[in-house]
């Protein structure tokens, strides 16, 4: 196995709810990250994020556009995931400058275009921290 390996360290696989608008992206990056050996759970928007979030699965992380479609922006979600769901990571992307200001808890923000290799780098980062992105 090269070191290039995508591979996790033993144990259970991390769950993910992969949120993005752009079925496209969404399809390919949580297929990309399956590949990778997590769990990933995929919702296009925020309210059905939510939904995902109060079913009985457990995530670990969600990775989230800004900019989605509906009552709730992706930053929005972030906040109400942090506020509600102690323990699970966060990480957003836009394609856009971001008005507004990120939680410190959601870390640096991941920009578009992205690829799957830095995806992949942020969420192991993410998921490696005890408290998310603490800097």
């Amino acid at each position: 196995m090269s070191s290039d390996s995508f591979a996790e360290p033993a144990g259970p696989p991390a769950t993910i709810l992969f949120v993005e608008d752009e079925a496209l992206i969404r399809m390919c990056m949580a297929a990309f990250l399956r590949e990778c050996g997590y769990r990933v759970h995929e919702a296009s928007h925020a309210a059905e994020a939510v939904e995902a979030l109060q079913a009985k699965f457990a995530i670990d992380l969600v990775f989230t556009d800004i900019n989605l479609p509906g009552g709730m922006s992706g930053l929005e979600l972030a906040d109400w995931v942090l506020r509600n769901h102690a323990g699970v990571k966060v990480i957003v992307t836009t394609g856009r400058d971001p008005a507004a200001r990120l939680p410190r808890e959601v870390g640096p923000l991941l920009a578009k275009p992205y690829t799957g290799r830095r995806l992949h780098a942020r969420i192991r980062e993410a998921l490696s921290l005890p408290d998310a992105f603490s800097s």
